[in-house]
């Protein structure tokens, strides 16, 4: 594979300018691409936000118009892959648009550079199948949002995609973008973060449906109990520790684990979110305290200056 120098992300939403600010902050030269204008010009509002906001937390040393240098605004495809090493792609979450979007991809670009996508969920394999020429140069490169300070990535190979391919994704994320990446062994829809965090967020769209909890009282239990624990510790670690002296082994046979045999039955089941809980869940964001008083811009930032937060606290750099 070629070395990457120059990098080309495809949709301008906040996936895309997260991947941008990234980027442009470990020193990479990327085109920044959407069909229309005014989207770009929102992408590019994003960029120039999630830049001041580093900028002020002195986690970046040059200001915000150093390294928006980087970045080549472009409504046109065929410029915004011209000479580059590597594509990211972050255009809407429907197998229609990526596999056209892949189908262009594959057929314009020279065999050696990888095509990968941001998908949240959809396979790669089913993506593949729009690519004729070489499919193998395909992957799934999902980020967090937002992937400028989450470092999660996990990358997911589809059938034909090579090992080449794998290795030169995962060191690129990995040691040039200083990600912290997972490969998965096997292709699931929804990958390990989603599956898991949808399990969780179906039980609390299951317990508002019930009128068991309100949607402000699950968010307390969470910030203030299980999402202090997973800032550090995943959930196996956590049950290892709640076992005691005698670990998981002992919470699965003996401890918590064994009493959760009486009560698990009782979690949802659904495998849709029901209409009621939407409806319910809906009202009740639209009456969440916190939120009611603030713009989705405001959200935003008080997000990035907490991640920022937690993770200089944690890890010391973004």
């Amino acid at each position: 594979m070629r070395q990457i120098k120059t990098v080309s992300v495809i949709g301008a939403g906040v996936i895309g300018a997260g991947w941008s600010t990234l980027l442009a902050l470990k020193g990479y030269e990327n085109w920044f691409y959407t069909e229309k204008k005014e989207t770009l010009d929102k992408g590019l509002a994003k960029i120039k936000g999630y830049l001041n906001v580093l900028y002020e937390y002195k986690l970046i040393d040059k200001e915000p118009d150093y390294y928006m240098q980087r970045i080549h605004p472009t409504t046109k495809l065929d410029e915004a892959i011209s000479n580059t090493d590597f594509v990211l792609e972050a255009i809407v979450e429907e197998y229609g648009a990526k596999k056209a979007l892949f189908k262009q991809l594959d057929e314009k670009l020279d065999k050696d550079v990888i095509l990968a996508s941001s998908t949240s969920g959809l396979l790669m394999t089913e993506i593949q199948k729009a690519m004729t020429k070489y499919p193998e140069r395909g992957i799934i490169a999902h980020p967090w949002n937002p992937p400028h300070l989450l470092p999660l990535v996990e990358i997911v190979p589809g059938e034909k995609t090579s090992q080449d391919t794998i290795y030169a994704t995962k060191d690129f994320m990995e040691n040039k973008l200083e990600r912290v990446v997972v490969v998965l062994k096997k292709e699931i829809s929804g990958f390990i973060g989603n599956r898991l965090a949808f399990a969780l967020f179906r039980e609390a769209v299951y317990l508002v449906d019930e009128g068991i909890a309100t949607v402000e009282d699950i968010d307390k239990v969470m910030t203030a109990a299980i999402g202090l624990r997973w800032a550090f510790m995943g959930p196996f670690l956590t049950y290892h520790l709640g076992g005691g002296e005698g670990g998981l082994e002992y919470f699965f046979s003996r401890g918590f684990g064994y009493g959760a045999n009486e009560w698990m039955h009782t979690l949802a089941k659904y495998d849709k979110f029901p209409y009621t809980g939407v409806v319910k869940s809906v009202q009740q964001m639209k009456e969440y305290e916190f939120v009611k008083s603030k713009t989705f811009q405001e959200l935003s930032r008080w997000r990035d200056e907490k991640l920022i937060s937690l993770i200089k606290l944690l890890r010391g750099k973004i």
